[in-house]
Order: C-alpha cells, then structure tokens, then sequence
C-alpha cells in the first residue's frame, strides 16, 4: 500500500475579506480573485479586490438557492448550488447567466484540470463533466490507506493532482 501523501504550508499574507460572506468556491484567474458564497437569501458569486477585500461585481442568486463550489473555464464562470441540483454558467466579465443546467446529486465543490470539470457531492466520489455539454463523463472514488474518504468539499486542481478540503475538518 502506497503511503498517502502529508503537505504542509505556510501563512506568508492575510488579506481582508467581508466578514459576512460564507465562502464556498474561491479561485484566481488572471490575477483575479473570484469567490463563490452560500447561504439561502445570501449566495452570490462576486470579483473580489485582493488587496483592499471590496466587492467590484457582484451577482445574487435567486433565495431559493445555497450557492456552493465555482470554477472557471475560458470566458465562461460555473457555480454549483448544494441541494437543488441546479448549476449556472455565468459570462466571467459581466456576470450574466448564460446557461442553467441540472445534475442529480448534491453540489458541493469544483474545479477544471484543463479537460474537465471536477465536481464533488460531499461523498468520497469526484464526478468529471464535460465543459461544454455539462454531461457526467466518468467519476472516481477517493481513498486513503483507511478507505472512502467523504465530505470531499472546495476542489483545486494544481499540477496534477487534484485537492479538497474534508468539510467540517
């Protein structure tokens, strides 16, 4: 058996942040930081300034929705909600809707590896997407050396290899 993998890291910068956003999905492209944020009556998907933490563009989803996981993919923002099964893609400069569609589990985190979508359901199985037509293309179980890990939530694919956080740990 393969041993797993232990990182460390280091905080080398605080940055201020709106204390009232209950962050789902985080990501930087082009030196952008773009955030994903829950909650019924609360979720949003915003540009965020990193160095002064103000909002520049801010799009609210409709209160019936918990706005979960974000990536980015060209020109086009994807934002998954938890329990109704409904993702939007989203013009990344004006923060139009652009597309709606649906999947048929919980939606939790997300992320591109520059061929597909990624996207977590809060169990130990990741789901590939094409970008494009948003259907499901294969899906893989995550395990450590004790079994299933679940609660697999905010994904980011770096070199390769593919990061979670374990809700609630």
């Amino acid at each position: 058996v393969a041993s797993v993998p232990q990182y460390t890291y280091e905080v080398v910068h605080v940055f201020p942040h709106d204390p009232a956003a209950f962050t789902q999905g985080l990501l930087f492209d082009e030196g952008i930081l773009y955030e994903g944020t829950g909650l019924y009556g609360s979720s949003t998907v915003r540009r965020v300034a990193l160095e002064s933490g103000a909002v520049q563009r801010m799009t609210p989803l409709p209160e019936s929705y918990f706005g979960e996981g974000i990536t980015i993919v060209g020109e086009r923002l994807y934002q998954l909600t938890w329990r109704e099964q409904t993702g939007f893609v989203y013009n990344k400069e004006t923060f139009e809707v652009q597309e709606e569609f649906a999947y048929e589990t919980e939606g939790w985190g997300l992320t591109f590896d520059g061929e597909r979508l990624i996207m977590s359901d809060g169990s130990a199985r990741l789901y590939f997407w094409d970008p494009e037509t948003l259907v499901e293309t294969g899906t893989v179980d995550v395990y450590d050396t004790t079994g299933p890990i679940d609660r697999l939530n905010e994904l980011e694919y770096i070199d390769g290899e593919v990061f979670a956080n374990i809700w609630q740990t």
